[in-house]
């Protein structure tokens, strides 16, 4: 008995947990483009310069780990290339843009106007005793000036001996393009 339900809580969380890419993308608060892998291929702001700082590296590296990034980097730069349809390879580059300060890949998939990354589940199950959720759903574009724009959503959940607690989390961001033809406007 205490299996089936072991079961079916796992079932649950699966179902019903993070957010879909449709819901993602009716949440984004800003204007996107057709996608275009070259258009999403390039240098980008680390930091969105206003008053809620945020790191384009934190939220694509959450998306890969649960590792804290504990660094300041807001005069880094990210460099993401779409490899092929299905892999995108990020990058952290220092202030010169010369020398890469580290890499890693993230697999997803092209939907509407977006590449989709794929959604990271981080699940520790013991129930009734303990019981941890933490997953990451993230969406990316540009706009019609070749900024990204990122829309990510976060679930963190958590249970000990009955007692729980958690929030859900919808972030729309955009980061600038650093020097590239696309970042011209056309009349």
């Amino acid at each position: 008995m205490l299996l089936k339900r072991l079961i079916l809580l796992i079932y649950i969380v699966l179902l019903s947990s993070c957010y879909s890419t449709k819901r993602l993308i009716r949440k984004n608060s800003f204007v996107t483009s057709e996608f275009d892998h070259h258009k999403l291929n390039g240098i980008y702001d680390n930091s969105t310069n206003d008053s809620t700082p945020q790191n384009l590296w934190t939220v694509l590296k959450s998306s890969y780990t649960d590792r804290v990034v504990t660094i300041n980097l807001d005069s880094n730069k990210v460099k993401l290339t779409l490899v092929d349809n299905k892999k995108l390879n990020v990058q952290l580059l220092d202030k010169s843009d010369k020398y890469v300060i580290e890499e890693f890949s993230l697999d997803g998939k092209i939907k509407d106007d977006f590449f989709t990354i794929d959604r990271k589940l981080t699940l520790y199950p013991f129930v009734p005793i303990y019981y941890v959720n933490k997953e990451t759903k993230t969406i990316i574009g540009n706009d019609f000036n070749g900024n990204l724009v990122l829309v990510s959503g976060s679930v963190n959940e958590a249970m000990i001996l009955m007692v729980a607690g958690g929030y859900r989390n919808i972030r729309n961001i955009k980061f600038k393009r650093i020097g590239t033809k696309n970042n011209t406007t056309h009349n």
